[in-house]
């Protein structure tokens, strides 16, 4: 009997949410990793909605997929999905699985998902769903605490944080679950199926219900440890980002990040209905669940928030279970997986034919048998959202260095520094470390065709790495 497929995604919803010692409240999710893998370093290889979820789709690094940046930032010749590359669904579906999907798309611009082996789709396009968004987003209780960011002056102003005057009902949350409930539903149990449920939520306007803010009325919330980072030894940019937030109180980033985790909860709540529904139906036990986000959130750490000009492990380190018939309940795995991975590891546990030669490696093996730590590398890339910037990141063990071809880089300790508050790339007693990622750093973009970066060594003054490729 073939196994089906829930997957549930979320938008902008950081990793560190799940950490144990967390103050958001995530019954379902911890219900969920109790019966399956929680992954505690997942990490997104792009930090911006669109290059992400097509690398989910496809197992490829954004620069071998084509889409760099979010599609509706860029002319229509720019930042294309190619259209030789196979995607999982493309494959579930030839081998007899019914395929449907619901929400917030984002993997390229045509929006006809019947072309990339989805069956039945209803995305964030429809007008419904338009919208039932722009009521959300003009939905702020101006009687309870809010923010509308107008800083700095001559911009227009922007909602951030807010309590709605709706509920659930009527919001983006709601109109995507009930698509995929009502699919479920009705779907008959002699075919195997493969349903994705993908809402916008966390994303920023932080705009939580009433019912699930209140449950944090008497939960302590602190602000993020790097909170007060000056951010004197990271790059320039970081810093002219972070002056947008500098009128802020802090109250108004603790409100911000009560209203972020309220949006988890309500998610949690939402998605746990799917499950239940599951449960009803007697499918739940023959049915392969993946939850995760598209990328992370800032939220307050050093002091800023979203995700389109740091490399902090907020923004690239993402939520990840995975539970299931044959995977282990209630494992904790440390290895460093790449969302991207997701793509070979559904099509193996499915037990569908692979897609060759893509950048995502299965890690079946860590699902469905104890072992623990045979990952200890990840890799990410980054080009820029509206403001082009060039960034890899590259984690190995607990070291992370971050290439910015537009200002000095980035060494973390990740072992004695989880904030990320020492930057060592110039620390003396770091020059080993610093020597050894480079070295992987250049052996790793020579290995996905990364040629633009490789190849910077054609140029003299490209040459701006302290070792080269050839050292």
């Amino acid at each position: 009997m073939k196994k089906n497929l829930l997957f549930l995604m979320v938008d902008q919803m950081h990793g560190q949410v799940l950490d144990d010692d967390n103050a958001c409240i995530t019954p379902n999710l911890d219900k969920l990793a109790k019966r399956g893998v929680k992954f505690n370093r997942a990490h997104t290889p792009n930090p911006v909605c669109s290059p992400a979820r097509a690398s989910i789709m496809t197992g490829l690094l954004p620069h071998n997929h084509g889409v760099t940046t979010v599609t509706h930032c860029v002319d229509e010749d720019q930042s294309n999905l190619r259209t030789d590359k196979e995607h999982w669904a493309q494959i579930v579906q030839s081998e007899g699985y019914k395929t449907a999907y619901f929400g917030k798309w984002h993997v390229e611009r045509t929006d006809k998902l019947e072309n990339f082996g989805w069956d039945e789709y209803s995305t964030d396009k429809s007008e419904d769903y338009s919208k039932i968004n722009i009521n959300h987003r003009n939905s702020i209780n101006l009687d309870e605490p809010n923010l509308f960011i107008d800083n700095p002056p001559g911009y227009k102003q922007t909602p951030f944080y807010g309590i709605s005057e709706k509920g659930t009902e009527g919001r983006p949350l709601k109109n995507v679950v009930e698509k995929a409930k009502n699919y479920l539903s009705n779907i008959s149990k002699e075919d195997p199926w493969a349903c994705f449920v993908s809402v916008i939520e966390p994303h920023d306007p932080f705009i939580s219900s009433k019912k699930f803010y209140d449950m944090y009325e008497n939960i302590d919330i602190q602000l993020p440890k790097s909170f007060k980072d000056d951010l004197s030894d990271k790059p320039n940019i970081y810093k002219r980002g972070k002056k947008v937030f500098e009128n802020m109180t802090e109250e108004d980033h603790i409100e911000s990040i009560r209203n972020y985790y309220a949006m988890v909860t309500e998610i949690d709540y939402e998605y746990g209905k799917i499950i239940d529904l599951l449960t009803e139906k007697g499918e739940l036990e023959n049915t392969i669940i993946i939850f995760t986000s598209d990328h992370g959130e800032a939220l307050a750490s050093h002091g800023i928030y979203a995700k389109n000009l740091c490399a902090f492990e907020e923004i690239y380190r993402i939520p990840m279970i995975i539970s299931g018939p044959s995977i282990k309940e209630n494992k904790i795995s440390k290895d460093l997986i790449s969302s991207m991975d997701l793509c070979p590891t559904i099509l193996d546990i499915l037990e569908c034919k692979p897609i060759d030669n893509i950048d995502g490696k299965s890690f079946k093996s860590i699902l469905c048998t104890e072992e623990v730590n045979i990952i200890d590398k990840c890799y990410a890339e980054y080009d820029g959202t509206r403001i082009q910037l060039t960034q890899r990141i590259l984690w190995y063990k607990d070291l992370k260095y971050v290439f910015n071809g537009f200002d000095y880089d980035e060494l973390y300790d990740l072992s004695n520094d989880v904030e990320e508050m020492n930057n060592l790339i110039n620390d003396k007693n770091y020059i080993k470390q610093k020597e050894l990622m480079m070295k992987l750093y250049w052996k790793e973009i020579e290995m996905n065709g990364d040629h633009s970066i490789y190849n910077l060594d054609n140029n003299p003054i490209l040459k701006i790495l302290d070792f080269g490729p050839k050292n």
